[in-house]
Order: C-alpha cells, then sequence, then structure tokens
C-alpha cells in the first residue's frame, strides 16, 4: 500500500505520491507540523517507485551521491535509489529493493536533492548552513564541516534565540531580499521543527578569534563562499543560468558578513546590533 502526502515547508509545496508505507508513516510523523489537507500546485511532484534497482550491497553512504545535469533535467543518484527532476518540479524516484530502514533516508536525500534543483527557479535555496532567529530576524552561518556551525547555534540559542537548523537551512527569495523558512531539515542539534518566514538579515561567513566582530565581505568573497555552500547543486553554476543567477542575487541583495567568534555567547549581541559601523 501506498500513500500520497503533501506538505507546505513554509510556503514551499510539496507532493510525493505512491509513497511507501513504512516511509510515509515516518514522514507523516516526522514532518506532521508541515502536513497540508491540499496542495492544488506544488511546487515540486515526486512519484516514488519502489522495487525498481537490484538490493544494494554497501553500507548506506549519502555523502557518495552522484548528480548529472543536463539542460533543463537533472538526476542524482545513490546505490538505494536514483531520481530524475525536470526544473518545473516534476520528479520520479526509483528505490532498491529490500532496504528496510535505508529506505526512509534514501528518499528523504533525494527528495532534498530535487528540491535543491528546482529552488533556483523562484530565486530560493537549500544551504549547508546553521539558522538562528534572534528578535524576529533570520540569521545564517555558512560553513564547511567543523567551522562551528552546532556550537554557534547552541550559544544563540542559549541567548534566547531559535535554531532552525545547524545543518541544511532553507531560503526563499522574496521582494525585499530573502527569509529563512522553517523546514524539517537535517540538524544534530535537537531542534523543533516548526513552520515560519523570518527576513534574513545577513549571511555570515565563520572565523574564529577571541573578539566578535562582524565584517562586510567584498561581493566576489561572497558569491565564493555561497557557491561553495549550495547543496546539491553547486556543479551546476557553470551549466546552469538559474543557479548563477541566484548566487548572486544571495549575494548582493542580503548583506554578507564575516562572523569572528569565540566558543562563548558573546557574538550574540553583535547580532542584535546588526545592521551597524562595521
Amino acid at each position: 500500500m501506498s500513500q500520497v502526502l503533501d506538505f507546505d515547508l513554509s510556503g514551499i509545496t510539496l507532493r510525493l505520491t505512491d509513497v511507501p508505507t513504512a516511509s510515509a508513516e515516518r514522514l507523516s510523523v516526522e514532518w506532521r507540523v508541515y502536513a497540508s489537507e491540499e496542495v492544488s500546485l506544488p511546487f515540486l511532484q515526486i512519484q516514488v517507485r519502489p522495487d525498481r534497482i537490484d538490493s544494494p550491497g554497501s553500507t548506506f553512504e549519502p555523502k557518495a551521491m552522484r548528480s548529472r545535469f543536463d539542460g533543463a533535467q537533472a538526476s542524482f543518484e545513490l546505490p538505494e535509489g536514483r531520481v530524475g527532476v525536470h526544473r518545473d518540479g516534476r520528479g520520479t524516484i526509483d528505490l532498491a529493493r529490500n532496504l528496510g530502514s535505508r529506505e526512509f533516508f534514501t528518499l528523504m536525500n533525494l527528495v532534498r536533492a530535487s528540491l535543491a534543483w528546482c529552488l533556483p527557479s523562484r530565486g530560493a535555496a537549500l544551504l549547508h548552513a546553521a539558522g538562528l532567529v534572534l528578535d524576529g530576524r533570520g540569521f545564517l552561518l555558512a560553513g564547511a564541516e567543523s567551522s562551528g556551525k552546532s556550537t554557534w547555534a547552541r550559544l544563540g540559542e542559549e541567548q534566547g534565540g531559535t535554531v532552525i537548523s545547524d545543518d541544511l537551512v532553507l531560503v526563499d527569495g522574496t521582494r525585499d531580499g530573502h527569509a529563512l523558512l522553517g523546514a524539517p531539515f537535517r540538524s544534530t542539534h535537537k531542534t523543533v521543527f516548526r513552520q515560519g518566514r523570518w527576513p534574513l538579515a545577513c549571511i555570515l561567513f565563520p572565523d574564529h578569534g577571541l573578539s566578535p566582530r562582524i565584517s562586510r565581505v567584498p561581493a566576489i568573497v561572497a558569491k565564493a563562499r555561497i557557491a561553495a555552500n549550495l547543496t546539491f547543486v553547486a556543479d551546476a553554476v557553470q551549466l546552469d543560468d538559474r543557479v548563477a543567477a541566484l548566487i548572486d542575487d544571495l549575494a548582493t541583495r542580503t548583506p554578507c558578513a564575516q562572523l569572528t567568534f569565540a566558543p562563548d555567547p558573546g557574538f550574540v549581541e553583535a547580532l542584535r546590533d546588526w545592521p551597524g559601523s562595521v
């Protein structure tokens, strides 16, 4: 038995059809805050087709995903499954047989990759970053693993902030800039999933030092740092005008800065005072 699931990720709608029962039940629980009664025109619509690939023999390695970009279409492949998706938001996921507990995680990785491919069409992105809401404004800390994102998020929360994620965030384009969206994406921090859209005050890039400081960076530096943290579709920058335009938009319509901070909460007041003299 399979199911149809509709979700509203704080303004970006998603429909999954023919979802296998076990994964559908888990999604219905973990993503319940985003469940939607009816989505008439989903931004992304994915059909799931189980048992289309031979059972993989290797251990699950989600970072081993291979991608290919071909005009208006993209494909992403793992030993456990693959997806083909058009930039208009239509896609198909094929899953391997006998995945057991790996089925859910394979499905989630392929859905995220599909969403990342379609998002530039609306000036939106999935970024490898931590997201924090302070006093109604969103801040991102974009950086590689071990760059301090989880520590930054935890310390911000201890000072009254709300952690959206400490690893993967959803950003949407708006008329005045960009918004940080509540979305059910991975986080090592114990995050309460919530719907919400918060104006994005700044995209920050981490640096480590004793005294907290926010320093604006040139657009060319911001573009390079954003591209390095654009998940799933960074390799399409030279192949897809939408991706290049997205990076340019993020780097120019939302302030970008380097945040120097130590593993203590001293940086939080600097964020609360933003924008200010830098």
